[in-house]
């Protein structure tokens, strides 16, 4: 088990430890920077959880088999994510190269935004599951006509794009900012819910993202869990998840990636081997134009933040380039800059160190009224810009 894990070692050695003697906690919190791997380790963990054969990669048993795509019912997935950001590089990446490995990361990427509507979630005579089930039903079926095993039938490019093209209309249907207190309710029913001895499963992606009424009503289920059913939270923003949760969850820290361990996943996964890109996420950026405009003003932003000698007339782009991001660019662009700041914590110095810090301290409080209080994101910038004096 975890062969398809790249990096991570430590906690991948130990999390097969714990699973091959029945010794994993039935809460975790697997937690790490972004494109660290943690859904993908969380989509192991749950199959090796719920294999009936070896435990391999390779295993045919049919758990592994519905695990592999996405489609086991005893193992749910919610929260919000970038869903797009991986469909379509899987989707360019199938139609350029049509094997096994792609037609699965293809199949996968879309499966991750389709469990995110599982009947478990939504009532059938709910308005929001009734506008998106043509979307749904059109998606499924799509899927399930693309044998990744069987390489015998050519997948014509019209289908890719359908696909793709209704999983992003899909998408705009789940822009949620908040995990709502009604799916950790339905969830707590489906766990205690069982008419199998079979293990359960339930992933909950960016978990600090629970609004205040989910988390008391998870902490109640930590508190008295069902048997034989696995919560695993991931989260790049742990401290955004009360203490009283995160008491009751053993970590497993996942690191940044060292730069050949990036290079392994890009070659091994993605068959990327030019040596263009310094990590996955310069990889990923290079699909989407506007991302990489906003990683380069993110970038532009923390040289004139670090700066000793602070020009007006940069501020002053800054400013007017600021003004222009809107929508989900705006947390695009704050990721970026996290990302920029991290990079810039390695071999700094003390000075740099406690200016890096309270620009996270910024980072954190900007993020959380954007998403969970949906300020102007103007007037968020403007903090970012400017300290109590007037000064960037």
């Amino acid at each position: 088990m975890f062969e398809n894990i790249i990096g991570h070692r430590q906690t991948v050695e130990l999390l097969k430890e714990q699973v091959s003697h029945n010794q994993l906690p039935g809460s975790i919190l697997i937690e790490g920077p972004r494109y660290a791997g943690k859904l993908t380790l969380a989509l192991e963990l749950a199959r090796a959880l719920t294999c009936t054969g070896d435990r391999s990669w390779n295993c045919r048993c049919p758990s592994c088999r519905s695990q592999k795509l996405l489609v086991h019912p005893d193992t749910l997935i919610l929260g919000y994510d970038n869903f797009m950001e991986e469909i379509s590089v899987a989707h360019q990446l199938l139609s350029n190269n049509d094997q096994i490995y792609t037609r699965y990361l293809f199949i996968r990427s879309v499966r991750k935004l389709l469990r995110r509507f599982d009947p478990v979630f939504y009532d059938e005579k709910e308005t929001k599951f009734k506008k998106v089930q043509p979307l749904l039903s059109f998606l499924e079926e799509a899927l399930g006509s693309i044998n990744p095993d069987d390489l015998s039938a050519s997948l014509k490019p019209k289908l890719l794009d359908s696909i793709a093209d209704n999983a992003a209309d899909l998408a705009k249907e789940l822009n949620l900012s908040t995990i709502p207190v009604n799916q950790i309710r339905k969830v707590t029913f489906w766990a205690h819910t069982s008419t199998t001895e079979n293990r359960k499963v339930v992933i909950i992606e960016n978990a600090e993202k629970m609004n205040d009424s989910a988390r008391n009503s998870m902490l109640k289920i930590l508190e008295e869990p069902p048997a034989n059913c696995f919560f695993i939270f991931l989260s790049s923003r742990t401290g955004e998840i009360i203490p009283t949760i995160r008491s009751r969850l053993r970590s497993y820290p996942l690191k940044e990636r060292t730069a050949e361990e990036d290079g392994k996943v890009l070659s091994l996964i993605f068959r990327e081997n030019s040596g263009l890109f310094s990590s996955i996420s310069s990889y990923f950026d290079s699909f989407d134009p506007d991302v990489e405009k906003l990683s380069e003003l993110a970038g532009q932003f923390l040289s004139y933040y670090l700066a000793d000698s602070k020009s007006d007339e940069l501020k002053n782009q800054l400013i007017l380039a600021l003004r222009d991001i809107k929508g989900e660019s705006v947390k695009v662009f704050l990721e970026k800059l996290l990302e920029h700041a991290r990079a810039a914590l390695t071999g700094a110095v003390f000075g740099t160190t406690h200016k890096l810090e309270m620009l996270s301290r910024r980072l954190d409080q900007i993020w959380f009224d954007f998403e969970s209080l949906n300020m102007n994101p103007q007037l968020l910038f403007e903090y970012l810009l400017y300290d109590k004096g007037g000064n960037i």
